[in-house]
């Protein structure tokens, strides 16, 4: 599934589609290196981290929170969507909980997305267990 076209093709301008900061994890002598699919931005500010991955889409949200936080722990996005282009779930970031779930039109304009309120900074202690956790996630454990 092309997330740019998805998002294009609901309204959403090219300048504000962008891809995401890669988030490099090193636990011992393993480095692994983590990218995201599509962020949309407003001012430079993230406002929502999509990911698309085939297969059950609950079972991927926690790595997606975790990426969201890292890629962006001073200013992390307001919400992430996570799809197998089927199904969606748009998350809540700064609780971690799913706000909706079903089909795209789940997925709000974007003009709705700056209502949403931003999420603090992440702070290092909980920088730590989002690394284990999208560690975990990525590699399978």
């Amino acid at each position: 599934m092309d997330l740019k076209r998805f998002f294009r093709e609901r309204g959403y301008a090219e300048e504000v589609l962008a891809k995401p900061p890669t988030v490099i994890l090193n636990f011992g002598l393993v480095t692994e290196r983590v990218e995201g699919n599509l962020v949309i931005l407003s001012d430079d500010r993230p406002l929502l981290i999509a990911n698309y991955a085939p297969g059950a889409v609950r079972s991927r949200e926690r790595g997606l929170l975790a990426y969201a936080r890292l890629a962006y722990p001073q200013k992390p996005p307001a919400l992430a969507l996570q799809t197998n282009g089927r199904e969606f779930a748009l998350l809540e970031v700064a609780s971690g909980k799913e706000i909706a779930f079903g089909g795209p039109e789940i997925v709000p304009p974007y003009e709705k997305l700056k209502d949403f309120s931003l999420p603090p900074p992440l702070d290092s202690r909980k920088r730590l267990i989002e690394e284990k956790i999208l560690f975990i996630q990525t590699t399978g454990g």
